[in-house]
């Protein structure tokens, strides 16, 4: 018998299957682990409850072709195996559980993933098929076969994944790994796409990413052409679902009949002429600059989301003053702003300075330095800030980056308070004075004032616990603070390796960063005007200093208005997901408090259950975007406000 290895069998458990409880008319297919072959029973050991389930959807490929899985033979489970979901519906509270379960699970689709684990019997089977529980769906229709629809990868618009698939480039499918039969429906950002053939897609070196071999071949709807298509969708769990078959067979007809080719063919391309001399390009490409990005943190072996990470730090930095990268220590914060340095062109002491927080800092003098009266000199501070942005305000088209490490380490509103108001002046006004104008001072070169050009991106990186200091609503009011996330192990090992030639030379300037790349003036669209106007609403019930201003509006509007291109109207992440991003990194990262002022807005979680009950905020967000899925990341920044408050009574 085959035997998998360790990966492998890893990987096989991250794949989701759609099933049911045993079907009891066909007992011989339930395997003799307890008193009788029932789906739901006692089992041999003393006090532990076995329950059989079959898959009604399709399974991994490995378990079918290698070890020769049938569909009738059953995946099982003790309760013992299955603690956290039978916890959450108080099972282990029951006299009966037998009776319990059976009743709770009878006539319902269950998601689970497949657990292998070796058999030590003599049956011939290598295998036991066990299984964890995802999630518990009611179906009244009873469907005998389900069919996996898989999403693309949050925020990714339609036209991107498109060009994808036509250039022979990876695309990502979070939760259906290639262990799995290609998938004949997809998702994206609106629209259904059809694989009516196995051979169309294939699969790369990474398990959730896939190549289309006969993109021609691929045919999309839009999902306001499917109306009744969310209420067929069954068991929806993250970036997947399930269609019935029946469903299913519908879908099919609809696209051979009304399906439109993703290959555009409404105009033919004019073939150059021949005296033509190919264009140089006269400004660096975002979509070379992202790839640059991430080429150079694959090479330092550091790996980030591409949309919510590299994508939402430069986008956010450069149609904004300032950005601080947050998150638990050991997520590449540092390193990130490094690298991003890096793909600028930028090098350290010339274009590039970092500057460590210290907790004694506690005025601008421990940045900047200070005017000795009595001596009449300029005493700069150890930092070097103050020579580093003489510097910069002399070369006024080269780009510069301060970095403040551990940004609130100190209190930053003390220490920060000349850039405050400073960075929202005109840009002919910022101008950033050491010392009045009365003051006598000796040295040589020491200007009074320091013009402060856009030229200059100022960085901070930041932790969140009882060693720091919070943020003033001041400085949430006039930044991005994006939270960083750590990705899982087996994800860190993977690497998207997507072979294209860009431009790994060409220095960015400031004229290539904020007038090419910011193009765009701010506008906000009227529906996302409505929501802003009911979430200031909602948090000023809170707490009246806080909300949404005027200046997050056009803060946000210039965000939406100027996220990067992979090719013209091709954006990297939708306007959707855009709006999603700011909302959690420019509006909620003000709400903290003690349970009693927040718990109404944020919700509440049982950590017992895993459950989570939306607050005022999470409400409405849901109510916008018609589930959770819209506004996933404000949504899931709520939830673990929500896990604080529940385990500390504050959230940070």
């Amino acid at each position: 018998m085959t035997l998998i290895d360790e990966k492998t069998k890893r990987e096989i458990n991250s794949c989701y299957i759609l099933g049911r409880l045993a079907d009891e008319s066909d007992p011989d297919h339930i395997p003799a682990l307890g008193v009788d072959r029932k789906s739901v029973t006692k089992s041999h050991r003393n006090d532990v409850i076995v329950f059989y389930l079959q898959a009604v959807s399709d399974e991994p490929k490995l378990l079918k072709n290698t070890l020769e899985k049938q569909q009738k033979d059953c995946y099982v489970s003790f309760d013992d195996r299955n603690y956290r979901y039978l916890q959450s519906i108080k099972y282990y509270d029951q006299t009966d559980k037998v009776h319990y379960l059976r009743e709770h699970l009878e006539g319902k689709l269950i998601l689970f993933k497949p657990k292998l684990s070796v058999r030590n019997d003599n049956t011939g089977h290598r295998y036991h098929y066990n299984f964890e529980i995802v999630l518990v769906s009611d179906d009244t229709a009873e469907n005998n076969y389900y069919v996996a629809v898989p999403q693309v990868k949050k925020g990714v618009p339609a036209a991107r994944f498109e060009r994808s698939l036509l250039d022979k480039s990876p695309v990502q499918l979070p939760e259906y790994p290639s262990y799995m039969e290609v998938p004949e429906f997809i998702l994206c950002d609106g629209h259904l796409y059809f694989i009516p053939e196995q051979d169309i897609l294939e699969t790369g070196n990474n398990i959730n990413l896939y190549y289309a071999r006969k993109p021609h071949l691929i045919k999309k709807l839009p999902l306001s052409d499917l109306q009744d298509f969310w209420d067929h969708m069954k068991c929806a769990y993250r970036e997947l679902g399930f269609l019935s078959d029946q469903y299913a067979s519908l879908l099919r007809d609809k696209f051979h009949h009304q399906g439109k080719s993703i290959v555009h063919v409404d105009a033919p391309a004019t073939a150059p002429k021949k005296e033509d001399k190919p264009k140089v390009p006269e400004t660096l490409s975002e979509s070379d600059f992202i790839s640059r990005l991430k080429f150079f943190a694959e090479e330092e072996e550091l790996i980030y989301q591409e949309e919510e990470a590299l994508v939402n730090f430069h986008t956010a930095l450069k149609t904004g003053n300032m950005a601080v990268l947050g998150g638990m220590s050991g997520t590449g914060k540092t390193q990130l702003v490094l690298l991003y340095a890096k793909a600028l062109g930028l090098k350290k002491d010339e274009n590039l300075l970092i500057v460590p927080i210290s907790p004694a800092y506690t005025e601008p003098s421990d940045i900047l330095g200070y005017h000795n009266h009595q001596m009449g000199l300029y005493m700069e501070s150890e930092t070097g800030l103050v020579s580093f942005l003489e510097r910069a305000s002399l070369h006024k088209n080269e780009l510069h980056m301060v970095l403040f490490d551990e940004m609130n380490l100190g209190q930053v509103e003390h220490y920060f308070s000349p850039f405050v108001s400073l960075l929202e002046m005109p840009k002919d006004q910022r101008e950033l004075q050491l010392f009045s104008k009365d003051a006598i001072c000796h040295n040589k070169n020491q200007n009074r004032v320091i013009p402060i050009h856009d030229n200059i991106l100022f960085v901070g990186t930041a932790n969140f616990d009882e060693t720091t200091k919070d943020f003033s609503n001041r400085m949430l009011d006039r930044m991005n603070v994006i939270f960083l996330e750590k990705l899982g192990f087996g994800a860190s090992l993977e690497k998207e390796t997507e072979k294209k030639d860009f431009d790994k030379q060409t220095k960015v300037n400031r004229k290539i960063y904020r007038e090419d790349w910011v193009s765009k003036p701010a506008s906000l669209e009227e529906h996302e005007i409505s929501l802003l106007d009911r979430l200031h609403e909602l948090m000023k019930e809170y707490d009246s200093q806080t909300g949404v201003s005027f200046r997050i509006a056009k803060g946000i509007g210039m965000y939406l208005s100027n996220i990067p291109e992979v090719s013209e109207g091709n954006p990297f992440v939708t306007r959707q997901t855009g709006l999603d991003y700011q909302i959690k990194q420019r509006i909620l990262t003000k709400i903290r408090g003690h349970r009693e002022q927040i718990q109404e807005l944020v919700g509440t979680y049982e950590l017992d259950s895993n459950k989570y009950q939306p607050g005022l905020i999470a409400r409405l967000l849901m109510e916008e975007g018609d589930g959770e899925e819209e506004f996933k990341s404000s949504i899931n920044f709520l939830k673990q406000k929500a896990k604080e408050i529940t385990r500390n009574g504050y959230a940070l």
